[in-house]
């Protein structure tokens, strides 16, 4: 790691300490082996935020989201997750929701919230209203991406899209052709709101509409 990268970790870890102390967590940087909940083998993560002795989140704080391994982190997440009360975290510096309150997926959509949602979208598509149904769908799918990376333990539910899409897809909970769908229809949302024009947007909203109907289906059970 280069100073500059350790300067922005340890602003980083400093930032992600005082938002949990905020929260009303006790907060331990650097934890010794003594100080963690349970035992996690060789493995020291950045700190620890206890909302009691039996519940909270074990940390890593990343400055960026490249050459992060997730394989070795999902195995970290899939241990802590067998201990009722804790969740394991990976922050990074480029975290779609760092600047929000809640550090965790709980304040994402729900199963059920985004199935009232697709009801939304299919009646704005059925009124014409293909941009609005377009961007709905389009939170829908984000949403579900973001939930089932938290379901499976793998903690990139905070990556940004691009990130979280390559990494969903590498940890297999994507096929191909659900990779080359989102793709493609991100490109299109891409286009549309940097304002650039969309031509055959409703077609794209059918096309996103019944991928985000195969992903909720196949996940939200």
């Amino acid at each position: 790691m280069t100073s500059n990268s350790k300067r922005v970790h340890s602003v980083l870890g400093s930032k992600v300490a005082d938002k949990y102390r905020a929260q009303g967590f006790e907060v331990v940087l650097e934890p010794q082996n003594a100080e963690l909940p349970f035992d996690l083998g060789t493995y020291r993560p950045d700190l620890i935020a206890k909302k009691s002795p039996n519940e909270g989140y074990i940390i890593e704080v990343k400055s960026s989201v490249s050459r992060i391994p997730i394989d070795r982190y999902r195995e970290i997440a899939e241990v802590v997750a067998q201990h009722v009360g804790w969740r394991f975290l990976l922050v990074t510096g480029e975290d779609v929701s760092l600047s929000e309150q809640a550090t965790d997926g709980d304040g994402l959509l729900t199963w059920e919230q985004m199935l009232q949602r697709q009801i939304q979208a299919e009646r704005l598509l059925s009124l014409g209203e293909a941009e609005g149904a377009f961007l709905s769908l389009w939170g829908i799918l984000e949403a579900a991406l973001r939930r089932q990376a938290n379901k499976m333990s793998i903690p990139i539910e905070r990556f940004p899209t691009l990130s979280l899409i390559n990494h969903l897809y590498s940890q297999g909970e994507l096929s191909i052709e659900q990779f080359d769908k989102v793709k493609a229809l991100q490109a299109i949302r891409n286009r549309f709101v940097h304002g650039y024009q969309t031509p055959n947007l409703v077609e794209s909203t059918k096309q996103l509409q019944e991928l985000v109907n195969e992903l909720i289906a196949l996940w939200g059970q």
